[in-house]
């Protein structure tokens, strides 16, 4: 395949440049999906890859839509209006996930820390809350990735089991399949992905990964819609999905798990850590400011840093594509104050990265 891609430098934060194997097995013309006897099969071969890419023995679920209809669909599948949520933020789509909880009428105890900070640096606070708030569920994310940071998630699961809160949600978007998950291990019962970032597969497919304990919350809710979870619990037995199928969009998560696999998990994630220290250096070396303060754990996927003196985002980022690199702005508080680049899936190579950084000097030497 003719494969070019769509920046000399692509280094955004998502959607990243796509892997050409995902590219590939989308250029097929597969048949319905609810009518042909080898989907379904072909179905769980992928749902099993990426729960062994999570470190889960719950079911993976494969929506067709990108990564906002999970965090919607494992919201409005296990809460029903009143019910409590304690939603816990260092960045804008932490604080984002209570706010969508409450335009549904639940009650919502948002803890927003510094968005420069990460979780582990406010567990005795979290903790406390968790003790007065009684919350049916906590929301984190996992990589803030507006942030560039990556919140440590196994304390927090281990006060939710400690304190029986029956529900922990994890936006893992920006985090599944280019940094380690421990799904069981940290108490996840809600883990929700999408095919745009880690994988480099198109922005159409979005993975929730189930526990059994939510399956039963979803029954008794009985949310219906077309982001309800609930209706994939049985598709197997069913015999067919709740809505058709995209086939296409499976097949290219399929090739994006195996080519993740066929580097080897741990030397994936390795590859995506020496990338993002490589990325942190050459900035310090330039004389850049990284975003997260010490103490905050900074993810492997994405570095937010500050946009240097004398430029606001559009002319920071006009003089970086005149060199061919792309790079992202941030939200919130960061806006026109933070640039980020996205070393993640295809993103996260070595030689891409000394070009960005070289692309970087050249425009702070004018």
């Amino acid at each position: 395949m003719n494969f070019k891609t769509y920046a000399p430098i692509p280094m955004v934060p998502g959607p990243v440049s796509l892997n050409p194997r995902t590219l590939q097995a989308m250029n097929c013309d597969y048949g319905p999906g609810e009518l042909e006897d080898d989907f379904l099969p072909f179905y769980r071969k992928v749902s099993v890859k990426y729960a062994e890419m999570a470190r889960t023995a719950n079911d993976v679920v494969m929506m067709t839509g990108e990564g906002m209809l999970g965090l919607w669909a494992g919201l409005k599948s296990c809460l029903a209006p009143g019910e409590k949520v304690l939603a816990l933020g260092t960045g804008v789509f932490g604080d984002g996930i209570g706010q969508m909880a409450a335009s549904f009428g639940c009650e919502v105890k948002a803890l927003s820390f510094p968005y420069s900070s990460t979780l582990n640096q406010h567990l005795q606070q979290i903790e406390d809350a968790v003790r007065q708030f009684r919350p049916k569920m906590i929301t984190a994310v996992h990589c803030e990735t507006p942030s560039g940071t990556l919140n440590p998630l196994a304390e927090i699961g281990e006060i939710k089991q400690r304190l029986g809160v029956p529900l922990f949600y994890v936006d893992a978007v920006a985090s599944w399949g280019g940094a380690e998950l421990e799904t069981d291990a940290w108490n996840i019962d809600i883990l929700l992905g999408g095919s745009q970032k880690c994988l480099s597969a198109p922005p159409s497919m979005t993975m929730v990964a189930v526990s059994g304990s939510a399956w039963e919350v979803m029954e008794k809710v009985g949310y219906q819609g077309y982001d309800s979870l609930l209706p994939w619990r049985d598709i197997y037995r069913a015999g067919l999905c709740p809505y058709t199928p995209y086939w296409h969009g499976l097949a290219a998560l399929n090739a994006a798990a195996d080519a993740i696999f066929d580097e080897g998990l741990d030397a994936c994630f390795a590859r995506h850590r020496q990338v993002a220290e490589m990325c942190r250096a050459g900035l310090l070396e330039l004389g850049i400011s990284l975003f997260p303060e010490e103490g905050a754990v900074q993810s492997p996927t994405v570095t937010a840093a500050y946009i240097p003196s004398g430029y606001n985002f559009k002319t920071w980022q006009a003089a970086l594509r005149e060199r061919g690199l792309v790079a992202g702005g941030s939200f919130g508080p960061m806006l026109d104050k933070v640039f980020r680049l996205g070393h993640m899936g295809t993103q996260a190579d070595a030689g891409q990265m000394r070009r960005a950084l070289t692309a970087i000097e050249d425009v702070l030497k004018e």
